[in-house]
């Protein structure tokens, strides 16, 4: 009665299937279907460099929640695409708007102690 309760609530779910082997191994004991998660959207992104004598700065910022972990980080490139340099700082319990933000004012310190 167990098993098929399972099975029934199981196969008639909208819900994906997560990629852990113990939950596969359990989901087949209970005779359910497995739903595989949808293949994620890939999306081609070209970087292009500064113009002549600029040095270049991408950052990101990110939390794991909003607030959660969160952490930061940068890297320097110049026009002819040489690295420059990098950072990563743990921001510790933050909003990824502040880890954003916090982002773009160390890479702008950075730039003026570096005096790019």
């Amino acid at each position: 009665m167990i098993i098929s309760g399972a099975s029934l609530s199981g196969n008639n779910t909208r819900l994906v299937a997560n990629s852990s082997i113990s939950d596969f191994v359990i989901l087949k004991h209970f005779e359910v279907i497995i739903k595989p998660p949808k293949a994620p959207i890939i999306k081609e992104v070209l970087w292009n460099p500064p113009i002549f004598n600029w040095v270049k700065c991408n950052t990101r910022g990110a939390s794991l929640g909003n607030p959660g972990q969160s952490a930061c980080g940068g890297l320097f490139r110049n026009s002819t695409s040489d690295f420059l340099g990098a950072f990563a700082i743990n921001l510790g319990i933050n909003s990824t708007f502040n880890s954003e933000l916090n982002g773009a004012m160390v890479a702008i310190e950075i730039a003026h102690c570096m005096n790019w």
